[in-house]
């Protein structure tokens, strides 16, 4: 339904339940994927003890960002089909706009609105002032999913709390594109 109100007419025929229940799945796995334990001076610590209050928000953001680049990297292997590239990535862009709907006071909020305003800046995602309605850029989506988990991680590798103040302070906002974007979805229940 959030598909039907924000999405490209064009783009909605690839959102997919298939698509959705294996970006929940990868998310999951992600979450056991990437830095945990790491060396900071020497000294042994884990991300989350570094990124402290920061650490819930970056983290739901890289496993959303890196479940999305796993599971194309599983598609380029041939275990799912090439055409669901697509359908990841359209339904992954309306999986953005359900997480912002729970706050950007939850951590799952803020990972989606700092991954929805990155991709949106860096052309990943496009708004059409016409319409209202948002799409994926396929020819540049790939690359820029890459980037973000690439980011991500790297801030997490090097427990740099300052940096990803930065990252979020910059990308954690609700646009007015945003904010009249989710107006139009106040019919639609917010999942639990």
């Amino acid at each position: 339904p959030i598909a039907g109100k924000l999405v490209d007419a064009e783009q909605v025929q690839y959102i997919s339940s298939e698509a959705f229940t294996n970006e929940v799945l990868f998310h999951e796995l992600s979450h056991g994927l990437g830095p945990g334990k790491i060396k900071i001076d020497g000294r042994e610590t884990e991300v989350r003890l570094e990124l402290k209050d920061l650490y819930s928000a970056i983290e739901e953001a890289k496993a959303d960002i890196m479940g999305v680049y796993n599971f194309q990297y599983m598609i380029d292997k041939g275990y799912f089909p090439k055409e669901m590239k697509k359908q990841i990535a359209v339904t992954y862009l309306a999986g953005l706009f359900r997480g912002i709907r729970f706050g950007v006071g939850e951590a799952h909020g803020k990972g989606n609105a700092l991954q929805f305003n990155y991709m949106l800046e860096k052309g990943a995602i496009k708004y059409n002032e016409t319409t209202g309605l948002f799409s994926v850029n396929f020819a540049t989506f790939d690359n820029w999913v890459r980037e973000l988990v690439q980011d991500i991680c790297i801030l997490q590798a090097t427990g740099d709390y300052k940096g990803t103040k930065m990252l979020m302070d910059k990308y954690i906002l609700l646009p007015e594109i945003l904010i009249n974007s989710l107006e139009k979805l106040n019919e639609i229940p917010v999942d639990i």
